[in-house]
């Protein structure tokens, strides 16, 4: 069980476990791991208690009853959380990359974690809720138009200048 869970998420379980979802309903309803709502309904099954009764209890009760265990290594994850601030920081600026970040942590870290965990621990940290909508264009109608982010630079062969230049870029929405 990587991930803790508040009081609320353990009565949540045993609620809709009563209710008949199965494991991996409530997992998907909840958002948290099949395994770690396996664990917990084993831990449930094998208390003194019905499941009535864990629900009536109060939350600091079932914190006590079922603590939180985590299997995550709390120094190196401590560190990484740490290098997240900063990274999280430098999203924005033109240029930026996971990978060249990740291998900046990968040389002060003392364990570093690999590139994949990195990048799954930073999507835990920063989830970010995606929004679609869809729009309706008429053919021919509009057209959105910007210029690229960093600027170019041509090189003038006869004087050697460096000319910075602005990208253009225009697309149509039907097309």
């Amino acid at each position: 069980m990587a991930n803790t869970l508040d009081p609320m998420d353990l009565k949540q379980i045993i609620t809709l476990s009563l209710d008949g979802f199965s494991n991996r309903k409530i997992a998907t309803t909840l958002g948290i791991s099949r395994n770690t709502v396996n664990s917990y309904m084993k831990f449930f099954t094998a208390s003194d208690y019905s499941f009535k009764e864990l629900l009536s209890f109060d939350n600091a009760h079932l914190s006590a009853l079922f603590p939180s265990h985590t299997t995550i290594d709390n120094e190196r994850h401590d560190e990484l959380m740490l290098y997240f601030e900063g990274v999280n920081k430098a999203r924005n600026h033109p240029g930026f990359t996971f990978l060249y970040h990740y291998q900046e942590y990968a040389q002060q870290a003392s364990q570093p974690y690999s590139y994949t965990q990195f990048m799954e621990h930073y999507r835990r940290k920063y989830a970010k809720v995606k929004g679609s909508m869809k729009l309706e264009h008429e053919a021919g109608n509009e057209m959105y138009i910007d210029y690229a982010g960093k600027k170019l630079h041509v090189v003038n062969k006869e004087t050697g200048e460096v000319i910075p230049v602005e990208v253009f870029i225009a697309i149509l929405p039907n097309s």
